[in-house]
């Protein structure tokens, strides 16, 4: 049986600098560490990470688009889960010396212009991990490998480019709404003061045109970003889901995001993990379809 997952992913110059911060960024091919990873065994090329273990699984070109596809993987021998089956009681898996219970990540990197588009898993590497593992393949006693995220420059210009407006999400911390007045004539003012009565500690208003075709009205999507600007630590997060024409998928804006990022929609399958190759052409469809913007963030 399918469900679909909605997976994060983020952009980041791909840079070397002195590990005591005393240089300045300078951009780094990646390819470089990849030649040197095809050099070496699985085992040669994992590396201890905390109390577990990490390394580049697996890793091809892709030459149409000259990107790398690269597969990650965290290693854990620890927390355990046990296996379950409908009519029977769960037992437990006992792992051999050398196998490991694994959560990956997967990343494109785009080698003419030293990007690496990277899937966000929680469970498995983050950005400062994935930059741990590539200084220690790097293996420089001064200098390591650093993710510098590509910054959001581009939310107004995406907002221009809008053409229908499909859902509105926001988020309030209403301990401090309770300590400051928000004027009622803000545009989700009237909707606050309703919740009032519950005394719950956060709020979330989600509006959304569902299944409906159209698009929420324009000009007070406009009014309500501009709210949000003014009112600084009410508003905790904000999304906009738009479509730029009829024929594009919808992206989801996240208003305050630091550093850029899109959201993917994955198809996946019940009872078996998604293969790497899978995820990155999904995310190389979005970093390409984004590229232009993210170069600019940067320029």
């Amino acid at each position: 049986m399918a469900y679909t997952r909605k997976v994060r992913v983020e952009y980041y110059q791909v840079v070397e600098a002195k590990k005591d911060g005393t240089d300045r960024d300078k951009l780094f091919d990646l390819e470089t560490l990849l030649y040197k990873a095809k050099g070496l065994t699985h085992a040669q090329r994992t590396y201890n990470y905390y109390q577990e273990k990490a390394r580049l699984d697996k890793f091809r070109f892709h030459k149409s688009s000259m990107c790398y596809y690269l597969n990650f993987v965290r290693l854990r021998q620890t927390k355990i889960p046990v296996r379950a089956r409908m009519n029977s009681e769960s037992t437990p898996i006992r792992l051999a010396i050398d196998e490991y219970i694994g959560e990956d990540v997967s990343a494109v990197y785009d080698k003419n212009n030293n990007i690496l588009a990277l899937q966000r898993n929680r469970d498995s590497l983050s950005a400062s991990g994935i930059e741990y593992y590539l200084t220690e393949l790097y293996d420089s006693a001064d200098y390591g490998i650093y993710l510098r995220p590509v910054p959001f420059k581009g939310v107004e210009k995406k907002l221009s480019r809008a053409k229908t407006y499909r859902k509105l999400t926001m988020k309030f911390a209403t301990d401090k709404l309770k300590k400051s007045k928000i004027p009622e004539e803000t545009s989700f003012g009237k909707l606050l003061s309703f919740t009032n009565p519950y005394e719950s500690k956060s709020v979330v208003i989600s509006l959304s045109m569902g299944r409906f075709k159209g698009t929420m009205d324009g000009e007070t999507i406009t009014e309500v970003i501009q709210d949000i600007n003014k009112t600084d630590n009410f508003v905790t997060g904000a999304e906009l889901s738009v479509k730029y024409n009829d024929s594009d998928p919808v992206d989801t804006i996240d208003l305050f995001a630091m550093k850029y990022h899109n959201l993917i929609t994955i198809k996946m399958e019940e009872l078996q993990s998604i293969d790497y190759v899978e995820m990155c052409n999904k995310i190389r469809g979005t970093y390409l379809a984004n590229r232009k913007d993210i170069l600019n963030s940067i320029s």
